[in-house]
């Protein structure tokens, strides 16, 4: 009995590990904003520029060799007027050196700043699907707001270091592509993350509730899960990572508009979610 007991708590711990969120950070202190970094913007007049801030994470170097659902984003608010929205991107990149990459927008959100918030970190829920192997390219961006004031917006930094470049861009201040922070403020280092899990690996329990039949498919897929479950959505993404469909609380998927080809399908229940490749014919 002994014997079982201790390996029922090595599987339980197993799945416990391999489903928690990964933290993708470039930032040796990835928690604390304490001051506001450089941004273009005509400090005389107080008119703000278009600016965007970003990072780039290579999945390998975290151990990610999977699928990587992002499922929110952090970047930390040095300074902003109350009310100033900030657009968060995700791309998927050629490279992290984002001098030369080409990008490639999977997912957008955004978030209506306060105030009160300076010099912490803020969470904006997003979520994108990214393929194994790729580059991640994390963007914070604020619009520049002309002539009108009270619109400003500096990213949060701190002085622990980090493992890789921060970038700016802003045209109006001669900066037309993402440049390298050190080359701009050396002083200056962003906290910018990216959250998320691993895909590929299965919630082993999950795994034994839910049938998604048939696959391959040329339409219809569906869903059945056992009476101790309930599906809140089914979520279906290309190969890209972008969301392709969606429907909330249902037990079928009609991919017959679709192209054929590989998607992945989660399966966002109130136990957890499964995540599964789908191939349609």
């Amino acid at each position: 009995m002994k014997k079982n007991y201790i390996l029922f708590l090595i599987v339980t711990l197993f799945a416990w590990t391999m489903s928690a969120q990964v933290t993708l950070t470039q930032s040796n202190d990835d928690t604390n904003v304490t001051a506001g970094g450089v941004a273009c913007w005509a400090s005389g007049i107080g008119e703000y520029r278009d600016n965007s801030f970003f990072r780039a994470y290579n999945l390998s170097d975290f151990g990610v060799t999977e699928d990587f659902g992002i499922t929110s984003v952090e970047y930390g608010q040095g300074s902003a007027d109350e009310g100033k929205i900030i657009t968060c991107n995700i791309y998927t990149a050629t490279s992290d050196d984002l001098t030369t990459a080409t990008l490639t927008l999977i997912g957008t959100a955004d978030h209506v700043s306060t105030a009160a918030d300076d010099l912490s970190l803020i969470s904006v829920a997003l979520t994108a699907n990214i393929p194994a192997n790729s580059t991640i390219v994390f963007e914070v961006f604020a619009a520049g707001a002309g002539t009108t004031l009270g619109q400003t917006f500096f990213p949060g930094i701190n002085a622990a270091g980090e493992n890789d470049d921060s970038y700016i861009m802003a045209a109006d201040c001669a900066l037309t592509a993402p440049t390298p922070l050190s080359a701009v403020s050396p002083s200056d280092q962003y906290v910018m993350n990216v959250i998320g899990d691993i895909l590929s690996v299965e919630d082993y329990s999950l795994s034994n509730s839910i049938s998604i039949y048939p696959n391959p498919t040329s339409d219809i897929v569906n869903i059945d899960v056992s009476n101790a479950i309930s599906v809140r959505s089914l979520e279906l993404y290309n190969i890209i990572g972008k969301q392709v469909l969606k429907n909330n609380g249902a037990s079928t998927l009609d991919l017959s508009q679709l192209n054929s080809g590989v998607y992945m399908l989660k399966v966002v229940t109130d136990s957890g979610s499964l995540t599964k490749k789908i191939i349609r014919n």
